[in-house]
């Protein structure tokens, strides 16, 4: 079994007319495009085997853009530019694998399109992805020798360009939120639409799972689009758009253990950045290792999810449900006043709940208001020029709240890790972390209680 990994490089600069199309460097976005790819490619395994390069400027630019990121001294020896890899037709690539000299288990080409596209088309044998600058595309072929190399024997593995690798190119086109003004009857529908837009437009870059940020992204326009529906059905009592919303609410309880999972990690490591012993501990316990499997094991089931066809159904019937009188029937009950008594209402439940409050209180009644408080926030975003002042106490509210959720979270991540060890029992660097989140934790508890929410309506 033979692994192939062709890469084209990274965005080049046309803004000197007098270099020829050999010496064109890399551009801003090349560069962007690369820091982005470093270390997806390193995990795919696309800089394990020898690696040839084309001589141009900007191919030369991208492998050794990789080798400054990774740092890896090792791979400079596997290496080499080819003069025959400066080319844009497919077959003189292929001419060039069959006559390779040596059998490399992985080779990877870092060259040109539209000669690498093609060269997977005919590898293939059925239509690859139009690879993007700053792409790989991996494809594994089943033969033992590269002279064996032909047309419809290979399958794609993976492919992945950069705006998969990284939600700041992603967003770089995104397309902005709709502003219909006050009038919520044009508003709402338009908003719940650019929302359902995001949903499918993330939703490859979940996939990929190179970049947390989407999911993240995902996830919020999972709550926005949850948080609009449901303060439209709390004011006008509608039970059916709420029913068309269930499979939205499924998809954010699925993706709720691996977005914690994702940012427990990115703690771990900026914490074992500046702690040697964390980091020594986290290697030898095998604690990270648990972790990464942890989160591996819930972005397959969340893709398994994200890709079979309950999902795609209930997208197209959310859409439906959205463009129809599933929406229209609850808008044209929607004015100033109900939002107003809605809001009132909700404000007293949350003043009762904090009332309720003691030091010995068990964490759930803090979650309990820490659900209400963003339940009528979302209320209050319906009509932000009446309560502005509102919405920002009910942020700073958040904060805090979302503080002690996280250290609850955090605590309960670092429990599931004990109850998988003999003797229940933390490696000491992260028994002292967790005693570090139970007294954050413990502080925050104090502050939330010493501070009471003041929901000014006026």
């Amino acid at each position: 079994m033979k692994h192939l990994f062709l890469i084209r490089h990274g965005k080049s600069s046309w803004s000197d007319a007098s270099l020829s199309d050999l010496d064109r460097p890399l551009n801003t976005r090349g560069q962007r495009q690369l820091n982005a790819m470093a270390r997806p490619l390193k995990a795919m395994g696309a800089l394990d085997g020898e690696v040839h390069v084309s001589q141009a400027c900007r191919a030369r630019q991208t492998i050794e853009g990789l080798l400054d990121l990774l740092a890896e001294p090792q791979l400079i020896g596997r290496v080499h530019f080819d003069p025959d890899l400066y080319t844009f037709r497919y077959k003189r690539l292929l001419r060039w694998i069959r006559h390779l000299p040596g059998e490399p288990e992985n080779l990877t080409i870092i060259g040109h399109n539209p000669a690498l596209s093609d060269l997977a088309t005919r590898l293939t044998g059925q239509e690859t992805p139009d690879m993007a600058t700053g792409s790989v595309l991996h494809l594994e072929l089943p033969i033992d020798s590269w002279a064996k190399v032909g047309k419809g024997q290979s399958r794609v593995v993976a492919y992945l360009p950069p705006k998969l690798a990284s939600y700041e190119l992603f967003q770089r086109k995104a397309s902005p939120p709709p502003d219909k003004g006050r009038d919520l009857r044009k508003q709402l529908p338009a908003m719940l639409h650019h929302l359902l837009e995001r949903l499918r437009a993330t939703q490859p870059g979940v996939v990929a799972g190179v970049d947390p940020e989407f999911l993240h992204q995902f996830r919020i326009a999972l709550r926005r689009s949850r948080a609009i529906t449901e303060a439209l059905c709390t004011i006008t009592g509608d039970e059916h758009l709420e029913k068309a919303l269930h499979p939205l609410k499924s998809m954010a309880r699925q993706t709720s253990t691996l977005r914690d999972l994702d940012v427990f990690l990115m703690e771990l490591e900026a914490r074992s950045l500046e702690d040697r012993r964390l980091r020594q501990s986290l290697r030898a316990s095998g604690a990270g290792a648990f972790f990464r499997q942890w989160q591996a094991e819930c972005h397959r089931q969340l893709c398994g999810h994200l890709e079979g066809k309950d999902w795609r159904k209930a997208l197209a019937s959310w859409e439906t449900a959205i463009n129809g009188k599933t929406l229209s029937r609850p808008l044209k009950k929607l004015t100033t006043s109900a939002i107003h008594d809605t809001v009132t209402e909700r404000a007293a439940l949350c003043h009762q709940l904090f009332a309720r409050l003691a030091p010995e209180s068990p964490d759930e009644p803090f979650h309990e208001l820490r659900k209400a408080l963003k339940r009528l926030r979302y209320l209050a975003e319906l009509d932000t020029q009446s309560y502005r002042s509102l919405l920002d106490e009910l942020r700073e509210q958040q904060k805090l709240y979302g503080r002690f959720q996280d250290r609850h979270v955090q605590l309960s991540l670092l429990d599931n890790l004990a109850d998988s060890r003999k003797g229940h029992q933390l490696p000491p660097a992260l028994a002292e972390m967790a005693a570090e989140l139970d007294l954050d934790k413990q502080d925050t508890r104090a502050t939330i209680l010493a501070h009471p929410p003041e929901l000014k309506l006026a």
